[in-house]
């Protein structure tokens, strides 16, 4: 009997490791606004995007065609992202009484709009925005970045 008590609380064990591998410490913040379709990608899965989602570093957020997404970081810097979108949550470390403070978002296309919250204040220089081009350090409050979609490669036929 003492068997089957141990397997049950192994496989209910197992099943908590994904919540435990959401700690605090890769808390980033969360969905304040939806409009129309969001995917969430944790890892190889995908998540159900809804307002008060929490998200954690390494999340990708896409939104489609028509769509967007609020979002609060847990230093209150606020991020809106429009349709047709890619976000990447890459690096996030807020601890101000131990003087770590760093974040770094990854834009592949859309639009994002930045307003500052308590790292880029503390700390200017520490929170930066990657896209395809290059990399922003934001010292402001406020910024819009707007990445365009790749263009398709047009190939040319030859004729005869």
């Amino acid at each position: 009997m003492m068997g089957k008590s141990r397997f049950v609380l192994i496989v209910a064990m197992s099943m908590c490791l994904p919540v435990l591998a959401e700690s605090q410490d890769n808390l980033v913040g969360s969905i304040t606004d939806i409009k129309g379709t969001i995917h969430l990608l944790r890892g190889e899965d995908e998540v159900k995007a809804e307002k008060g989602t929490r998200l954690y570093t390494s999340d990708v957020i896409r939104t489609e065609e028509g769509g967007g997404v609020g979002i609060v970081l847990r230093d209150d810097t606020t991020l809106s992202l429009g349709p047709s979108s890619e976000l990447k949550m890459s690096e996030f470390k807020f601890k101000p009484d131990e003087g770590i403070l760093g974040m770094t978002l990854s834009i592949a296309k859309g639009t994002l709009v930045y307003i500052s919250g308590q790292i880029a204040k503390l700390s200017p220089g520490s929170a930066q925005i990657e896209t395809p081009a290059g990399v922003a350090a934001v010292r402001g409050t406020e910024l819009l970045v707007e990445v365009p979609a790749p263009k398709k490669a047009k190939h040319s036929e030859k004729t005869k």
